[in-house]
């Protein structure tokens, strides 16, 4: 359900912001679409700026789920370009990343070195 509302969400910004352009130019003459245009930009930005960030256990569970290969989609590409305001997250997620490298090379893993790899993780974590 929650990449189903990600997915409309950004498909609703998408139209927002292409659909007044495109009608500003299939009918120069109606300026008033301009409007619209300023309604996506600022649907894109409020957006942006209410997103909350995973709490720490959120984002363990999602380097797990990386790590031991159950993801789906576009979860390695979500991962790698969240956008984490919390200082503590942030280190933990770059952390995550300088230990086991990135997300899409935990995929290709053998089953000893992701083990290893989760170990470096949690011993990390849990001297912080």
């Amino acid at each position: 359900m929650k990449k189903a509302a990600k997915f409309v969400s950004g498909l609703g910004c998408l139209v927002a912001v292409l659909a007044p352009l495109l009608a500003v130019l299939l009918y120069p003459r109606a300026n008033w679409l301009f409007a619209f245009v300023l309604v996506g930009i600022a649907v894109l930005v409020l957006n942006r700026l209410l997103v909350k960030d995973p709490t720490p256990q959120a984002l363990a569970d999602e380097i797990e789920r990386l790590l031991t290969g159950n993801y789906i989609g576009w979860d390695v590409d979500d991962f790698e370009h969240r956008s984490i305001r919390d200082p503590q997250l942030r280190e933990l997620r770059r952390r995550s990343m300088e230990v086991g490298g990135c997300p899409e090379e935990w995929v290709r893993l053998e089953e000893p070195e992701r083990v290893a790899r989760r170990a470096r993780c949690r011993d990390r974590t849990e001297t912080r």
